[in-house]
């Protein structure tokens, strides 16, 4: 049986610094998040207007929601403020508004979109037309197509999981 120190795991486990200036530290971090988000979903956006082949309409949608996402990714910046624990130069961030919420449900609302918007076009690509010109509703995926969206569909849902 292994038996591991109480001082070997904190030594481990805990990470923490002193920092001379929290609030600023706060929002070097908060503009990272920012650019990082709005990049993650830029190239969401990029993949759902190659899929609808940069369809005017789909591409001014999706553009206004990306633009939610950046706008929401940045309330952050008013909505939190990095304060000092006691009299100790660390520091934790103290949430100031309620508001910031909108990170989170704005994002989940774009992602969500995104990829329905994706799993219908490539759905639709699957549907053959029958000689009467009405829908069949036999799917019959074939070759390289098929596989491409197996695999577009797959890295599709790693990201929205």
């Amino acid at each position: 049986m292994y038996k591991s120190t109480p001082a070997r795991l904190s030594t481990c486990a805990r990470i923490d610094a002193q920092i001379d200036h929290c609030n600023l530290s706060e929002v070097i971090l908060q503009a990272f998040f920012i650019f990082s988000r709005a990049s993650i979903a830029l190239l969401m956006y990029f993949r759902v207007c190659a899929v609808y082949n940069m369809n005017r309409i789909v591409v001014l949608f999706f553009g206004f929601t990306w633009l939610g996402v950046v706008a929401s990714a940045a309330t952050p910046l008013a909505g939190l403020e990095g304060i000092y624990i006691g009299p100790t130069k660390y520091c934790t961030t103290m949430v100031k508004h309620d508001y910031i919420i909108s990170i989170s449900i704005i994002g989940l609302v774009n992602d969500t979109l995104i990829f329905l918007a994706i799993m219908y076009k490539l759905g639709m690509a699957d549907i053959r037309r029958s000689p009467t010109s009405q829908i069949s509703t036999t799917w019959k995926p074939t070759g390289r197509l098929k596989s491409f969206r197996r695999v577009f569909l797959q890295d599709s849902q790693i990201y929205y999981s």
